[in-house]
C-alpha cells in the first residue's frame, strides 16, 4: 500500500493528502504566491502575481517523485482541465518538512 502525500494550498490555504501517483507539474523558481490558479498553455504555464502577468515551462512529474518542502502544480479533479494551483509539499513517505 503506497504512502500518501501531505501537500498544502497556497493559494487558498487547503491541505490536502494525495497518492503518490497523482500527475503534478514541477514549477519555474518565480512563481511564489500566484493571484489565483495557474493556467497550463501547452508546455508553458501563466499566471499572475503581484499584478504582473508572467509564464514560465513546467516539467511533468509524480507527487511521489517530490521532496518535503518543493512547490509544484496540482490539478484538483472537479476543476478545468487547465486551472493548477500552487502546492507545496509537506510530506513524503513519511519524510516531514521539518525534518
Amino acid at each position: 500500500m503506497s504512502q500518501l502525500v501531505r501537500i498544502r494550498d497556497v493559494v487558498r490555504h487547503g491541505h490536502f493528502e494525495l497518492d503518490p501517483e497523482v500527475p503534478v507539474l514541477r514549477v519555474p523558481y518565480d512563481i511564489f504566491h500566484p493571484a489565483g490558479s495557474v493556467e497550463l498553455q501547452g508546455g508553458l504555464v501563466a499566471w499572475v502575481e503581484k499584478g504582473t502577468a508572467k509564464t514560465g515551462r513546467v516539467a511533468p512529474a509524480r507527487l511521489g517523485e517530490t521532496h518535503p518542502g518543493e512547490r509544484v502544480l496540482v490539478h484538483f479533479e472537479g476543476g478545468a482541465a487547465e486551472m493548477w494551483w500552487l502546492c507545496e509539499v509537506e510530506s513524503v513517505g513519511g519524510d516531514d518538512l521539518g525534518s
